[in-house]
């Protein structure tokens, strides 16, 4: 009997007790804390679109949805695991006009949503389009260009005074050679001026290298 008794007795204590360490904790803030861990700035995060984008319909203020491809690893642990979701916004863009230039995009990361759906606001600019062909990262501030517009510019010049050289030097020799030649560089020219140049479209997983430009904390529990 007296067995049962202290027995009884000592259970509410050790319950008072729990509690009692709970609150503590509560209290505290240790309670379900997060170790923080920080990622340095000039980390390298692979990405892919989860959204397309394209000049044409594409304006600043517009939505980027991007999910990370790689995971980083920071202090022997995964701090951005793959899948992790990344916001960003368009700043500019620009359709390309006859004879106003290529066709440009820039835009920048704001936020990092990891799985368990915690949120860290990110500083990072485009360092890079892996793998594409017909776009470039075309300066520091991450603005997207297309590529070879310049180049196919000049052979449509080219061609066009090759192919009026041919014609005057045919009928009138040299100096029809020259004139031909001034008259087919001039057309062309103008071909290359009046024509649109091309529209920049990143399709969905398109491969996005994105830099940290300052350091990023992430709590891990």
């Amino acid at each position: 009997m007296k067995r049962l008794v202290v027995m009884i007795w000592l259970i509410p204590c050790f319950g008072s007790q729990a509690y009692s360490q709970a609150a503590k904790e509560e209290q505290s803030g240790t309670a379900g804390r997060r170790a923080a861990i920080t990622v340095p700035a000039g980390t390298r995060i692979l990405m892919t679109l989860s959204s397309p984008l394209h000049t044409t319909s594409a304006q600043s203020g517009s939505g980027v949805y991007l999910e990370t491809s790689w995971p980083v690893v920071q202090d022997d642990t995964v701090v951005i695991p793959p899948h992790s979701r990344v916001l960003g916004v368009v700043e500019q863009e620009r359709r390309p006009g006859r004879g106003k230039g290529r066709a440009q995009f820039r835009f920048r990361f704001t936020s990092l949503i990891l799985p368990d759906n915690q949120v860290a606001s990110i500083t990072g600019r485009l360092e890079g389009l892996p793998g594409d062909p017909k776009n470039r990262v075309q300066n520091t501030e991450g603005t997207i260009e297309p590529v070879g517009q310049i180049d196919r510019d000049v052979y449509t010049v080219s061609k066009g005074a090759a192919a009026g050289g041919l014609a005057g030097a045919l009928s009138g020799g040299g100096v029809g050679a020259g004139i031909g030649a001034a008259v087919g560089g001039g057309l062309g020219l103008a071909k290359a001026v009046f024509s649109r140049g091309d529209e920049i479209g990143l399709g969905v997983g398109t491969k996005v290298e994105m830099i940290l430009q300052r350091p990023l904390v992430i709590g891990i529990q």
